[in-house]
């Protein structure tokens, strides 16, 4: 079993783990400061994606949360634009978001990072850990267990209890074991496509937008990230015979699925109310916990045809050796 595959089946044990470190965490981070006025969420890469379902259960409770890429925080007046910041990576040493520390020193700051030694923890106000397994270089363990320390301080933040996160585990080796067949199939039919088109709604972005990040990470294929609304509006046009699309959703989504199908793409739905569309059909959670689920069986579709492309997964080319703090 490749280090990635193994990784991704090792989901489910460091999810009981991640949560269990964050119950242990949680006590000791004052969370009156995040409470009031506006949070701004920031990250990079596969983090900044686990932060829009966080960002939307917040809004949908009345209160004023914000996602940005790390880099934009990186100005003069950075502090000026929230009352309370969450920094995210998984290393801690991204180099763009520790450089935006700087920009908003003095300010509230929960870092959420593997390590508490990390350049981010060590800076901020107060830090929340993630599962205790090493990550991959393509990211598996980090990004599931991100999701979900961001849906508990979310919780946390709102007074809200519910037993979800207890059940997290269990529901996600349900979906592992559940999806390996239908990753198999769809992956004969998503052998020669040429580029993939992820689109979610809501929560679902997170999924659209990291399913982009693996396609050209361990596939190296073209792909796209997008929004369910704006991607209508527009880049519809290009979808063609020989197109992959993976979509998460409903019944907009399921529309959607049906209707890129009939111009030839080859399409996976992925959700809870998905009967009748080639694709995952995923048990029903609260929307802040889905994505966690929604990308488990993506990762399997991914190694699968990682394996019909003659790629191992982590073994990545374009190396830049500035994108984290030695």
């Amino acid at each position: 079993m490749s280090d990635w595959r193994g990784a991704v089946h090792r989901q489910p044990a460091n999810l009981a783990a991640a949560a269990q470190a964050f119950s242990d965490a949680i006590g000791e981070v004052d969370l009156e400061r995040l409470r009031r006025g506006t949070i701004v969420f920031a990250g990079i890469g596969a983090s900044a994606h686990a932060l829009i379902p966080a960002v939307l259960a917040l809004r949908s409770a009345g209160r004023r949360a914000f996602a940005l890429q790390a880099t934009e925080l990186d100005h003069p007046g950075a502090d000026e634009l929230a009352d309370a910041f969450v920094l995210v990576s998984q290393s801690g040493a991204s180099t763009e978001t520790v450089a935006a520390l700087e920009r908003i020193g003095g300010m509230p700051m929960v870092a959420i990072s593997a390590r508490g030694d990390s350049p981010l923890a060590e800076a901020s106000t107060a830090w929340l850990p993630l599962g205790p397994e090493p990550d991959t270089p393509v990211a598996t363990l980090s990004y599931t267990a991100t999701l979900q320390t961001l849906g508990m301080l979310c919780d946390a933040l709102l007074r809200a209890t519910g037993p979800v996160w207890a059940r997290l585990p269990s529901l996600a080796e349900q979906v592992l074991e559940a999806g390996a067949e239908p990753a198999r199939e769809l992956a004969d039919t998503f052998a020669g496509v040429t580029g993939v088109e992820c689109v979610g709604g809501g929560p679902g972005l997170a999924s659209a937008r990291e399913t982009a990040l693996l396609a050209r990470e361990a596939l190296r294929l073209p792909a796209t990230g997008m929004e369910t609304r704006e991607y209508l509006h527009g880049p519809l046009e290009a979808v063609a015979p020989g197109s992959g699309a993976v979509i998460f959703g409903r019944e907009r989504e399921r529309a959607l699925a049906l209707e890129m199908a009939s111009f030839g793409a080859h399409v996976a739905l992925v959700g809870d109310r998905n009967q009748d569309t080639p694709g995952f059909r995923l048990p029903e959670v609260p929307a802040i916990a889905a994505p966690i689920l929604q990308i488990l069986p993506v990762q399997l579709l991914i190694d699968e045809l990682a394996d019909r492309r003659g790629l191992t997964i982590g073994e990545l080319r374009r190396h830049q050796d500035d994108t984290k703090l030695a």
